[in-house]
C-alpha cells in the first residue's frame, strides 16, 4: 500500500480559553483536539464535516501548521512537519495549503444541497445520472 500523504498521530491541540482568562497572567489552556489518529491517502478528497465548534477549522490549521500541536505528530509526504521552523516549512507551502472558510460564500441558503453539490459536477462534464450521483455523495457523508 502506497504511503499517505498526511499521516497524523495522537495529534492534540490546546489553545487559551479568553473567557476565563483571569484579569493577570494568560488565560487556561483548553483541549480542542483530543489525541486524533488518521491518514489521508494520495490522490483522495477528503471532507471535515461537523457541527459549529467542533474543531474542523483547528484541525485544518493544525494540518498546515499554523497553529502548533501540543501533542502527537503530523507527516506530509513522509515528512515529520510536527515542530519544522518556519523557514523549513516555507518550501512546503506550495503543496500544503489551506482553503479558509468563508461563512459569506459557503453555502447558499435559498439553493437546496442536492442542487450546490450537483452544480460542479454538471460544470465538469459529470452530469450524466446526476440524480444518482448526488445521492451517493449524500449518503456517502451520512446526510439523507
Amino acid at each position: 500500500m502506497a504511503e499517505p500523504l498526511f499521516s497524523v498521530r495522537g495529534l492534540k491541540v490546546a489553545l487559551p480559553d479568553m473567557t476565563r482568562k483571569p484579569l493577570i497572567g494568560r488565560a487556561p489552556l483548553t483541549e480542542i483536539l483530543k489525541g486524533l489518529d488518521f491518514d489521508l491517502p494520495r490522490g483522495s478528497v477528503t471532507g471535515i464535516v461537523g457541527e459549529s465548534g467542533s474543531g474542523k477549522s483547528t484541525l485544518g490549521r493544525a494540518l498546515v501548521r499554523l497553529l502548533e500541536p501540543s501533542a502527537g505528530s503530523i507527516s506530509f509526504d513522509g515528512l515529520d512537519i510536527t515542530h519544522l521552523p518556519e523557514a523549513e516549512l516555507r518550501p512546503l507551502r506550495r503543496n500544503l495549503q489551506m482553503i479558509f472558510q468563508d461563512p459569506m460564500s459557503s453555502l447558499n441558503p435559498r439553493r437546496t444541497i442536492a442542487s450546490i453539490i450537483a452544480a460542479p459536477l454538471k460544470q465538469n462534464g459529470l452530469g450524466d445520472n446526476l440524480e444518482a450521483r448526488v445521492a451517493e455523495a449524500l449518503q456517502r457523508v451520512g446526510l439523507p
